[in-house]
């Protein structure tokens, strides 16, 4: 990764951070989306998003469930989700609502995909904000 594309992810706010991730996310850019979430939380993603794939490929859903400590199947995983995420429909409509605080270091975005509201936890980390799935708990 160039550090011009490194300075630029940790300068983002909380809500560029989740605008990102749904534009890169549904363009199957999991390079981007992996800069953009926790390490927990981007393996959760692929595991979401690998379900549907798993039942239709075993060789895939034995791959998925090695991802955290297999790199040969983190980037077997990667690259076929990748191609299965260009491939679907174009990047959805997000709006987002508003930013909330859940703490010094944590901020809950509130959102519309699709004409639904849904939310995004983000911890500020050393590189910037991240999307956190466990960050959507109030901390003092």
């Amino acid at each position: 990764m160039s550090e011009a594309r490194f300075s630029s992810f940790t300068i983002l706010s909380a809500r560029e951070v989740v605008g990102l991730y749904y534009h890169a996310l549904y363009s199957g850019d999991l390079g981007t989306v992996r800069e953009l979430m926790t390490e927990k939380s981007y393996f959760m993603t692929l595991e979401t998003f690998g379900l549907r794939l798993s039942f239709r490929d075993a060789e895939f859903k034995e791959q998925l469930g090695k991802i955290e400590e297999d790199s040969a199947s983190l980037v077997a995983v990667e690259s076929r989700l990748s191609a299965d995420l260009a491939t679907r429909k174009p990047s959805r409509q997000i709006k987002i609502v508003s930013t909330s605080w859940n703490g010094d270091k944590r901020q809950t975005v509130d959102y519309r995909e699709e004409d639904k509201m849904k939310k995004l936890y983000l911890s500020k980390e050393e590189s910037g904000w991240k999307i956190n799935y466990y960050a959507g708990r109030k901390v003092d």
